[in-house]
């Protein structure tokens, strides 16, 4: 999803990041993304859902999470295409 995709691409970042100083850069740059787009109207919990899930690329149980909360969502979901069968884009 284009709204999402600057954020994807810092938490790409933090995760293949070995320099400490360098990590904090990049989690600064997703504080400032993440308050950008609770700004403009992105659901507050499915976007802390989606950074634990994009931070913790392989854990299950935070893509499990979000899914649920989607699903739980009664309004359309902003971020519904971001895991598909279970891997992630």
């Amino acid at each position: 999803m284009p709204i999402f995709t600057k954020l994807r691409n810092i938490y790409w970042q933090i995760r293949y990041s070995r320099n400490k100083n360098r990590k904090r850069k990049y989690y600064r740059h997703a504080a400032v993304e993440k308050k950008r787009l609770i700004a403009s109207g992105v659901d507050p919990e499915e976007l802390r859902l989606l950074c634990r899930a994009l931070s913790k690329q392989h854990c299950e149980h935070a893509e499990r999470h979000l899914k649920a909360y989607q699903s739980k969502v009664t309004k359309d979901p902003i971020s519904s295409s971001i895991f598909d069968d279970g891997n992630c884009l």
